[in-house]
């Protein structure tokens, strides 16, 4: 699915600033993805290889982390070709009578955002891109507008703002840029580098800060502002000390005065579930929350630790488990909620709880919405409280270093998911699951390390990662280091050239 009927990935061998004379194969299987630009949280647009093409052989969760990695090296190789192209070549000035007359954006929240340029050259421009990079999601992309070649041009680049799965702009979302253009005479030109802020025009915000931490809103009282700051920033700091993790970029936290006024911000949903379905707050991106109303404490406890919670055991397989990164964000309330505490009691005293392993992706069954949540709040606390947080910042440590969940689990509490629900299940004095075909290995809580009194950083376990080194992405780094260095040293010659000539 594309970005945009012209978009495509950044790739070098597509880019026109690699030299032509050379003949390199073609880049296949390439496809445009709106989606945690993006790590299940839209953002812009992000590229992946497609699972259905390329790395198609590798294991579901191998292959999760190949593209990951993949995707931010794309990052780094885009962004060198563009530091490269607009090192050597003349900044928005003529060369060879190629020159920017004029270059804007226009904000159009929420529908959309219009890189507009105009230039002219002695020679006719035959091709128009814009370099742009989301921040901080999403990878290096291009896009190449429609326009007819002649000496002087004007052309506009849209990017959509809020047009799931091929894109979404957070409000508050930077956005680098480039233009580059080039004319039948061979002339090239880069603009210099350029940030746009993407901001919804409809309110007139006020804002408060905290160190990285910001708060923006349109109604209501200042007193009602400071407070969701102190909330969003002990929770931060809370958090990130439990999980031994540093967030280390700025954090912005958006508060409408209701649901109607924010609901354009939000990620497009369908009409159907925006009907269903009434948001109190989301993590948009990964350093963006959008809430709905004063006072909303928890919500904003909750949907600022998931930040945390990505910094701190993200790792090359992806994701966390479901249960750990909700069950986490549960925990960072000041209470779980009555609704969820009273499915969790009465799916104990049935002994109908939902299995472990079940509860790695979201449930996909509404019934089972709110049992889940519960428990995924009590099997986290029974971690914290039983083992200690010590352990605990040393379980999300392992996810980060590269492992499955079971090896993780094995690593730092000596059971995997199965041992988890039998020993969570005793603490609840319930008898362990009738699995015949399961393996649980169980390590009793007396032998492991008490609870202490402050979480330490964590480093990574032994033996925790022992089918986690994804060979795959080696070999992508080491060719793509070379594609790296292959530019960089055809840079630095064409620039030795032309001082010789000077």
């Amino acid at each position: 699915m594309a970005c945009h009927p012209r978009l495509k990935a950044f790739n070098y061998l597509d880019s026109p600033l690699r030299d032509k004379s050379r003949s390199f194969p073609k880049a296949e299987g390439f496809s445009a993805r709106g989606g945690s630009a993006f790590g299940g949280n839209p953002q812009g647009c992000s590229y992946f290889l497609d699972r259905h093409k390329a790395g198609a052989w590798m294991p579901p969760r191998l292959r999760g982390g190949v593209e990951k990695i993949l995707k931010r090296l794309l990052v780094l190789l885009g962004l060198g070709v563009i530091f490269l192209g607009t090192a050597l070549s003349p900044t928005a000035s003529a060369q060879g009578g190629l020159e920017v007359t004029a270059a804007d954006v226009a904000n159009s929240f929420p529908e959309e955002v219009v890189f507009r340029l105009s230039a002219h050259s002695e020679a006719t421009i035959q091709a128009v891109t814009l370099h742009y990079q989301i921040l901080i999601d999403g990878v290096m992309a291009y896009g190449r507008p429609d326009f007819t070649p002649a000496e002087r041009v004007q052309v506009d680049f849209h990017l959509k703002g809020n047009d799931l799965p091929r894109s979404y702009l957070a409000p508050g979302a930077h956005i680098d840029y480039v233009w580059e253009i080039e004319d039948a005479a061979g002339n090239k030109l880069s603009t210099e580098l350029a940030t746009f802020v993407y901001e919804d025009t409809r309110f007139s915000w006020k804002s408060d800060s905290d160190g990285d931490v910001s708060v923006y809103w349109y109604t209501g009282s200042g007193s009602a502002a400071e407070s969701s700051l102190e909330v969003a920033r002990d929770t931060l700091d809370e958090m990130s000390a439990l999980l031994g993790a540093t967030v280390d970029y700025p954090v912005k936290v958006w508060i409408y005065d209701s649901y109607e006024d924010m609901l354009p911000a939000l990620p497009r949903r369908s009409e159907a579930l925006e009907r269903q379905v009434v948001v109190a707050g989301e993590l948009v991106s990964s350093d963006t929350v959008l809430m709905q109303g004063e006072g909303a404490g928890d919500t904003l406890r909750h949907e600022l630790t998931h930040i945390v919670t990505r910094v701190a055991g993200e790792g090359p397989y992806g994701g966390l488990p479901a249960w750990l990164d909700e069950g986490t964000a549960m925990y960072a309330q000041s209470a779980p909620g009555e609704g969820f505490t009273s499915a969790l009691d009465q799916a104990v005293k049935r002994d109908r709880l939902l299995s472990v392993r079940s509860m790695t992706a979201p449930t996909g069954d509404a019934s089972k919405v709110t049992l889940f949540y519960g428990q995924a709040w009590s099997l986290v606390s029974f971690l914290v409280d039983t083992y200690g947080p010590t352990k605990f910042a040393e379980l999300f440590a392992t996810f980060k270093e590269g492992s499955t969940v079971d090896k993780a689990l094995l690593a730092v509490y000596g059971f995997d998911q199965g041992g988890l629900e039998d020993a969570w299940r005793a603490s609840l004095d319930l008898t362990p699951r009738q699995t015949p075909a399961a393996t649980r290995t169980v390590t009793p809580a007396a032998t492991l390390t008490p609870a202490q009194p402050s979480p330490t950083s964590a480093g990574p376990q032994e033996g925790a990662g022992e089918d986690a080194f994804p060979w795959g992405t080696a070999v992508a780094l080491g060719a793509a280091g070379f594609a790296l260095v292959g530019v960089s040293l055809g840079g630095g010659l064409l620039l030795a050239g032309r001082l010789r000539r000077r």
